[in-house]
């Protein structure tokens, strides 16, 4: 359990409920081992068995929690701790009275577009409903879980630096080591070896992060890796982040092996060009709709076809860290590019246009200041050599 991270949290939770049109805040779950609740490592910290329920008003906060599970929450020391036995009904009861007495609409965990805000699950909602009965209204917690989530701490934005300076370090590193013979599984293999050394998980799923292509005959996306090496003069592109003390990096990267030819080095001036153009755009009040659309114009003007993903996402626990998405209005993604981006949260920037040399991807990382935005690391400005 990480107190003091958990502690400034559970403070920006009550303030989000202050500031919100709903009364207070539950997060209800089960068996999180087998069923994640995204939003519990930020108010609680630590995995349950029996039904619990996280209770967050203006002013105060409460668990209701199975009593095996509760000497954790003691130990916590940030809540107010309520053990049950037989039923968790009574003790949630009490804690709402403890925490909002007077209690009209309660915000739960579920959203129509935010993944990161939807973590009740369909039979937990039947049993809360059942729980606190029809005098509370149920209301969606979207607006306060994008505040915990999105709003980085200065804990969370330490680490969060600090695993893409991991991720750099650890490309740079495979660089150097890199033999011409490498497959893209080879690749992937040895940053691998140099994550478990290092006690480092992936920023998403491990079978592919890193994401490698090389080459051009190699297909672009979430791909596993294959047997191919790198051509003499195409690409390597490395899609990599770390998860780092609880918090991720995403980032990719671009290198070439023997010459680059002029047409390659064109097409990456263009990416650039376009994801500069987004970052032109990207400060505190714009909506993410806005932000992707100077991107894609601007590729798209260069004479490249439109990307077919958002420009951006913010990051921080997860690679995809929901919240307002820097991406067009799409029906995929529903209200999310419709957002305002904000001060502290952090977003990447992501574009690329597939060549016969190999996929021209880029990806940089910013937070976002009073007086615009701040690299969490250097950006990529040239192709780079094997």
């Amino acid at each position: 359990m990480d107190r003091t991270l958990i502690a400034g949290k559970v403070e920006q939770a009550r303030a989000a409920v202050a500031s919100d049109d709903t009364d207070c805040w539950i997060t209800f779950c089960r068996e999180t081992d087998e069923v994640d609740e995204p939003c519990l490592p930020y108010i609680l910290g630590f995995d349950v068995v029996w039904p619990t329920a996280v209770v967050v008003g203006p002013e105060a906060s409460a668990v209701v929690l199975g009593r095996h599970d509760a000497p954790n929450a003691e130990r916590l020391g940030v809540h107010d701790v309520y053990p049950y036995d037989e039923s968790f009904v009574p003790a949630l009861r009490e804690a709402l009275d403890s925490v909002a007495a007077d209690a009209e609409t309660v915000a739960v965990n579920f959203d129509r577009d935010d993944n990161v805000a939807d973590g009740l699950t369909h039979g937990l909602y039947l049993q809360l409903r059942d729980a606190i009965g029809d005098e509370y209204e149920f209301a969606s917690a979207g607006d306060v879980v994008r505040e915990v989530r999105g709003l980085k701490s200065a804990t969370e934005r330490e680490r969060i630096y600090a695993a893409a300076e991991t991720t750099e370090e650890l490309l740079a590193a495979m660089v150097e080591a890199w033999d011409p013979s490498w497959t893209e599984a080879e690749i992937v293999d040895w940053l691998h070896a140099r994550m478990t050394e290092r006690d480092l998980g992936s920023a998403w799923s491990w079978e592919y992060c890193p994401t490698v292509h090389a080459g051009g005959a190699s297909e672009v996306g979430h791909t596993l890796p294959g047997d191919r090496s790198v051509p003499r003069n195409e690409l390597l592109h490395v899609d990599f982040g770390v998860r780092q003390d609880g918090y991720s990096a995403d980032i990719q990267r671009l290198y070439v092996r023997g010459d680059v030819p002029d047409g390659l080095r064109s097409a990456f001036e263009d990416v650039r060009a376009a994801i500069d153009a987004g970052h032109e755009v990207l400060e505190a009040g714009v909506e993410g709709h806005e932000v992707d659309t100077a991107a894609r114009e601007a590729l798209t003007d260069a004479g490249w076809p439109a990307f077919e993903h958002a420009f951006g996402h913010q990051v921080g626990r997860a690679a995809h860290d929901g919240g307002t998405l820097l991406g067009p209005l799409w029906d995929r993604y529903g209200d999310a590019p419709n957002g305002e981006v904000r001060v502290g949260e952090i977003y990447t920037m992501e574009l690329g246009v597939d060549t016969e040399w190999g996929y021209v991807g880029q990806e940089e990382m910013v937070e976002i200041t009073e007086t615009g935005t701040e690299w969490v690391v250097d950006p990529q400005t040239e192709l780079r050599s094997l």
